[in-house]
């Protein structure tokens, strides 16, 4: 679906209310993401580092509970994944990551792999008050992420 620019900058601002930067994109990728509108199969390669420690907001519920960043991670990621199985996506792998080989010294502790059918099917879950509540848990668990947006150039029948 196109969008008009007037739907598109009320959709940023919709979005924005999640964080801009850091652990969530910035204006120019979200405007990026929602002018290109694209169609699937998309694969969201996510680079995923955490803290030690869960660092919850001071007050909330689990701030106590000394969670390990992983943890805490894992609480919003059952979340998210059955909000990304809802709009017809799939988990395409969870993977700890074991060693660095190529590059610099590996800082990430894990990589996951979502399918979305389309990048609307991502941000109708951006949009959703359920999704949005357990962002409190990613927050918390991640120190550092980096998400590539990719399309896959074979078909799962040559793979």
């Amino acid at each position: 679906m196109k969008r008009s620019a007037g739907e598109i900058e009320a959709l940023i601002q919709e979005l924005a209310q999640h964080g801009l930067g850091g652990l969530n994109p910035g204006i120019e990728q979200l405007r990026t993401l929602l002018v290109e509108n694209r169609d699937g199969p998309l694969h969201f390669l996510n680079l995923l580092a955490f803290h030690d420690t869960a660092r919850y907001p001071a007050g909330h519920e689990m701030a106590q509970r000394n969670l390990s960043g992983a943890a805490a991670y894992a609480l919003y990621g059952a979340v998210a994944v059955r909000h990304v199985m809802q709009r017809g996506g799939r988990l395409v792998a969870l993977n700890d990551v074991v060693q660095g080989l190529i590059g610099g010294e590996a800082r990430w502790h894990q990589i996951a792999i979502i399918e979305y059918p389309s990048s609307d099917a991502f941000i109708d879950m951006l949009r959703d008050p359920d999704y949005a509540a357990a962002l409190v848990h990613r927050d918390a668990g991640l120190a550092d992420t980096v998400l590539l947006i990719s399309r896959p150039l074979l078909s799962a029948a040559a793979g």
